[in-house]
């Protein structure tokens, strides 16, 4: 049954990053602010936030990281086919004229992506990892995000822009999402996935004993 549910989890993890990927070639300005962003730079504050859940699919702190490792590496691999699949429509001839071509800059995007998944996502992993258990869920997720929200926006708008001028308005719309959106769905779907911590309770005991 946890497999089932980790597999429905990454689809939607999946869905979030591609359709944030796309989004993120048109730039918005914030709401109540000054400041300007990609489109989809509130679901990476989501996206984040998922990999907390994930956390919560394993008996152990170990298996919980390695599924949300899981996680993350088929969002790396959704999102390099989604890259690549653009770039070769795109240079297929039109039948009739339309505007995919404001779509064909996506896997710039997409490059930014990867390389902010390979840090960010693995160091908020890691940390997410490490607090389970010993801090609520809601701060265990924002204080992960806290510190890989700067880093993703960093890596991503170098990567993808090649300028860092959007970084303040990165950084507050994924820190807003985390809470607005990030911290009730992560109740939400902790919910959903019932406690598959409570038949390995003994071993994360166990381990924080050790530790």
């Amino acid at each position: 049954m946890i497999g089932a549910r980790l597999a429905i989890l990454t689809g939607l993890y999946v869905g979030v990053v591609c359709t944030a990927q796309i989004s993120a070639n048109k730039i918005v300005e914030l709401p109540w602010t000054d400041l300007a962003a990609p489109g989809g730079t509130y679901l990476i504050g989501l996206a984040l936030a998922l990999i907390e859940v994930a956390h919560h699919t394993a008996p152990t702190r170990r298996e919980g990281w390695l599924n949300a490792q899981l996680m993350i590496a088929m969002g790396f691999a959704a999102s390099a086919i989604l890259a690549a699949w653009i770039a070769i429509v795109d240079a297929m001839d039109a039948a009739r004229p339309s505007h995919f071509d404001e779509l064909a800059g996506t896997w710039r995007i997409v490059v930014g992506s990867l390389a902010a998944f390979a840090v960010s996502e693995t160091i908020d992993n890691g940390m997410g990892a490490w607090m389970r258990g010993r801090f609520p869920d809601p701060v265990r997720v924002v204080t992960t995000n806290a510190v890989s929200i700067p880093i993703d926006s960093v890596v991503f708008l170098a990567v993808a822009f090649g300028s860092l001028a959007f970084i303040d308005g990165q950084i507050v719309a994924k820190m807003a999402a985390t809470i607005v959106l990030g911290i009730p769905i992560v109740l939400l779907l902790r919910h959903f996935l019932g406690r598959a911590d409570v038949g390995g309770r003994a071993d994360l005991d166990s381990e924080m004993a050790v530790e």
